[in-house]
């Protein structure tokens, strides 16, 4: 433990600090924000026409 301020310590202020007290608190939830599955599938679905268009036929 620790002692307690003495009279005169809490008369004048001196030799006192302010100690800041954390309450533990719920966890809070934050909102999805990126996607991925949902990219991926857009991704997959145009996928094989971005290919069709950029392919070249090799020329012998």
């Amino acid at each position: 433990g620790f002692a307690r301020a003495s009279a005169a310590a809490l008369r004048t202020g001196r030799g006192l600090v302010t100690v800041p007290i954390f309450i533990l608190v719920l966890q809070v939830t934050v909102k999805k924000r990126l996607d991925v599955a949902g990219a991926a599938a857009r991704w997959q679905a145009r996928l094989p026409e971005l290919v069709r268009r950029a392919w070249r036929e090799p020329r012998f």
